[in-house]
């Protein structure tokens, strides 16, 4: 079993010390994901038999292997086990509205993975309602978002239609200058007619990156080839900040809006425009 107790001014989870000697083991079963899933769910099966009150991350990771595996069932279930064995220890003089589970903490971890990983669950079944709450409890419990919560909220709301929530959202991180907000304030306004005020705001997110507006103005959609370092030509270097990857990315995670007419004409529109000014200083 697990507790959640106030340390000075802090929650903090707490754990059997037996657990430490399933350390390795566990880190050695997550060399498996997303490799060999059936080992890794083996393996951490096995660690689950022997904590199945307590290891919130052994059933975080084994419902991320089923996800891989496209199999929904199995998935949720132990996705929805990791959080209810954190909310279970939960004190009744725990008050969500003034306390937090700061990720700083790392006993806390586990616990705000298992609260993102079941909003994940809802969010890949379209259940966005669902996924909304959990994303919003999780950020009630660490408000600083080391998980970048905030991106997953985004996406949300902007698939579930919910404009209202989005644009609070946009409100709410003002600041933060990353693709998704600043591009989310431009789709923000094209959906709600104010092609002028858009327009203004395209020329901070191309900052950001300058693809995007392409990639959102076609018709058709082609995923690029990974990014690859010069000199390691079979190295899959991930999806770098203002890559033609991340334009791709930002549009696939997003697509049911994204694929809008009324935002892929604002895009080509852009496009356009900027092509012919390139065009006219050119002569």
């Amino acid at each position: 079993m697990i507790e959640l107790i106030k340390h000075f001014d802090n929650w903090v989870f707490i754990y059997p010390e037996e657990m430490e000697k399933v350390f390795d083991e566990y880190w050695e079963a997550l060399n498996f994901l997303d490799f060999n899933e059936k080992e890794c769910q083996k393996r951490l099966r096995s660690i689950i038999k022997k904590f199945p009150e307590s290891h919130m991350d052994a059933y975080v990771h084994i419902s991320i292997s089923y996800r891989n595996q496209k199999k929904i069932d199995e998935s949720l279930h132990y996705a929805l086990t990791a959080y209810l064995i954190g909310k279970n220890a939960f004190p009744k003089e725990f008050d969500l509205k003034e306390d937090e589970i700061l990720w700083i903490d790392l006993n806390n971890r586990p616990f705000l993975r298992a609260c993102q990983n079941l909003g994940l669950e809802y969010q890949h079944l379209k259940n966005y309602k669902r996924a909304i709450e959990l994303y919003n409890e999780n950020l009630l419990y660490n408000k600083n978002d080391n998980q970048g919560i905030r991106y997953l909220l985004l996406e949300c709301y902007l698939e579930s239609k919910d404009y209202k929530g989005f644009k609070n959202l946009l409100d709410r991180y003002n600041d933060d200058y990353s693709v998704e907000f600043l591009y989310g304030k431009v789709i923000y306004d094209i959906l709600q007619n104010k092609g002028e005020n858009a327009m203004e705001l395209v020329a901070k997110a191309v900052e950001c990156n300058k693809h995007i507006p392409s990639e959102l103005a076609k018709d058709k959609h082609y995923k690029p080839d990974p990014y690859r370092i010069p000199g390691e030509p079979n190295f899959d270097a991930g999806i770098p900040i203002g890559s033609i990857q991340q334009s791709y990315e930002y549009w696939a995670r997003n697509k049911k809006t994204l694929s809008s007419k009324k935002i892929r004409e604002f895009f080509l529109k852009y496009v356009n425009l900027n092509q012919n000014q390139l065009n006219e200083s050119l002569h």
